[in-house]
């Protein structure tokens, strides 16, 4: 038996998988206690924890279905998910796991009609999102290549070579008897001749009738005998993984399904194209053809120049909807950075609905509005933006009008808006907790621009906690640090923060860190300094800024912004970081910034303090 410390690891783990990965479709108690047991002999031999699903062979050739033939933003989710999952379980069990993602596209190739350097593509690809999220220690796509029995062969010979050396040819002889006295086979062999039958109809346009049904029927056996034999060799050379599969089983100890996407169906991003209803904010999995033939105006988004998902968005007008659909959508990362272009000057950001805004600020972390009609006064962004909802007042109004002249300017460090409200709002963490005074979002129009290397740097504050490991996150969620502005107005109190914490607004991991520095740009208007508060792993607080630099400044989190004049940029206030480089040059920005939907917010009439004149 294992001692309690122990048996709560199995039991940690036992609910991280059960409440992220597995779908638990007829589930059995002797399922559940299988699982335990695997989960149970890693702990007791201090290993890692094995998992293992066969998976991601590549993009079908049915461009109904799909975008194109490497991977997109589809496979980045479904990625991202197991990587929380894999902090998670780091976070609980000292020696961590192992995922492995063992690419399925040679057990099939001969059945799917895909060229091999569309494979390599779609698979490089896919360690590319693994790199980028600093998880390929964790994260493994492996396929034949990787194991012995298979180096006397070329790429090509794989799918030989699999049924040859693992085959059951017992199981192939006699397949149709076997078929006509086993009802689940059966259903298996039916399922697979339809779903073949839509996936291939491109191929199988130029059969016959005849020959289509003999082709489809050889396609349904082969897969099934070259199952066969992917089951035999995985369970020689994976014997001891808990298997994960795509497809629904019982679960009763043997294959566990999972569910890649939310949505609870048995979806593959390889096999379909997701679709963000900025409307619902949530992501829809179907065939690229459904989303096209759909109602809206439905966008095509990419990414480094590549096809990666659609964004519907709903018009106001016929007149309206015409002009979104002409719109350019690209992201600047996976998930974080969308710019939406008005390419010839004639929508207004009225025409966009605050709704949809407010979803895909949500999503992507920011939004650049470009080409859209510009303000000429700040009242004209005043009335548009106090659409969306009550605005937070400053002394000054509630326009922030932030200009530099021609002389260079000094660097404005990483933070987030409103870290450290100014004391004549009367902002006390004995009274407000952080989403009651922290803005959801905040607004930024560029009025006029000649700086030069004038971008902003957008962190993604979410992704972040997913490129470290789960220990070192837990490590720094214990960890606060107090912010000490040398402030502007009198009395500016100090402001203590978890650096990782759990954003009430998204239910996601977050980092939460400003550099020291000057924040004159900001709403701070002065130097900050940092102090650790408290900490069980960190005791100098220079040595934890230092590490915090390298985790928020890694390129694969960080997007740099562009603005020029016109450009309306919207930042999510809680999965972002702002930095502005230093700059040369005239520019003037305007801002305003949301106030928190929280009953309990300073400026909720029953809160507002009486604000302070200006000294």
């Amino acid at each position: 038996m294992l001692d309690i410390q122990r048996e709560q690891c199995v039991e940690n783990i036992s609910f991280i998988l059960l409440n992220q990965l597995l779908a638990q479709t007829n589930a059995s108690f002797d399922g559940l206690v299988k699982l335990k047991n695997q989960i149970r002999n890693f702990v007791s031999n201090e290993s890692q924890i094995q998992l293992l699903l066969p998976a991601f062979p590549c993009k079908t050739n049915n461009l109904d279905k799909v975008l194109g033939h490497k991977p997109d933003m589809g496979e980045y989710l479904v990625l991202r998910k197991f990587v929380k999952a894999i902090r998670d379980i780091q976070a609980v069990y000292e020696p961590g796991v192992t995922f492995y993602v063992f690419s399925d596209y040679h057990t099939f190739s001969d059945y799917i009609s895909v060229d091999l350097e569309h494979h390599y593509d779609y698979s490089d690809d896919l360690r590319k999102m693994v790199e980028n999220m600093n998880c390929s220690d964790s994260l493994k796509v492996v396929n034949f290549e990787h194991f012995p029995a298979f180096d006397d062969l070329s790429d090509e010979q794989y799918f030989q070579g699999l049924k040859h050396k693992f085959g059951d040819s017992h199981y192939e002889d006699n397949f149709s008897e076997l078929k006509k006295r086993n009802n689940k086979m059966n259903s298996t062999y039916l399922g697979l001749k339809k779903f073949m039958n839509q996936d291939q109809k491109h191929i199988l346009s130029s059969f016959s009738y005849k020959d289509r049904r003999k082709r489809l029927a050889d396609i349904a056996k082969g897969m099934m005998v070259q199952g066969k034999a992917l089951d035999n060799f995985l369970q020689q050379n994976f014997g001891e993984c808990i298997r994960l599969s795509i497809h629904e089983h019982p679960m009763v100890g043997k294959k566990y399904s999972l569910f890649l996407f939310d949505e609870r169906q048995f979806k593959t991003p390889w096999h379909s194209t997701l679709m963000f209803d900025a409307l619902s904010g949530k992501y829809v999995i179907d065939s690229r053809e459904n989303h096209l033939n759909g109602k809206g105006a439905v966008l095509s988004v990419t990414y480094e120049g590549t096809p990666w998902c659609y964004i519907k968005l709903t018009a106001r007008t016929d007149a309206t909807e015409q002009a979104l659909r002409q719109m350019k959508a690209t992201l600047s990362r996976e998930k974080s950075g969308l710019i939406l272009e008005c390419i010839n000057g004639s929508c207004s950001v009225s025409d966009l609905l605050n709704k949809e805004l407010n979803n895909l600020v949500k999503e992507f972390g920011t939004v650049t509005l470009k080409g859209f009609t510009q303000f000429n006064e700040p009242a004209e962004m005043e009335n548009w933006y106090c659409e969306r909802g009550a605005v937070i007042p400053w002394q000054f109004g509630n326009v922030q009008i932030m200009t530099s002249l021609q002389k260079a300017q000094t660097t404005l460090p990483l933070h987030w808006n409103l870290m450290c409200p100014p004391a004549y709002m009367k902002v006390s963490q004995t009274k407000y907790n952080y989403e009651d005074y922290t803005p959801n979002e905040f607004a930024l129009y560029c009025h006029q621009n000649t700086a030069t290397k004038d971008s902003m740097i957008a962190v993604d504050a979410a992704l972040a906690t997913l490129t470290i490991d789960g220990k070192e996150r837990e490590a720094l969620r214990n960890t606060h640090l107090g912010y000490t502005p040398e402030a502007h107005y009198s009395n500016g109190e100090k402001m203590v923060h978890p650096v990782v914490f759990r954003c009430p607004a998204s239910q996601q991991d977050i980092v939460r860190w400003a550099q020291n520095g000057e924040h004159t740009m900001s709403e701070v208007l002065a130097p900050i300094n940092a102090t650790i508060e408290s900490s069980k792993s960190y005791d100098c607080v220079d040595e934890l800024s230092e590490r915090l630099n390298q985790i928020c400044f890694d390129s694969r989190i960080l997007t740099e912004i562009e603005m020029d004049k016109g450009d309306i940029v919207l930042v999510n206030n809680h999965s972002t970081l702002i930095s502005v480089p230093a700059t040369s040059g005239k520019r003037e920005l305007w801002r305003m910034q949301q106030q928190p939907r929280s009953v309990n917010s300073p400026w909720q009439p029953h809160n507002m303090a009486t604000l302070n004149q200006a000294s």
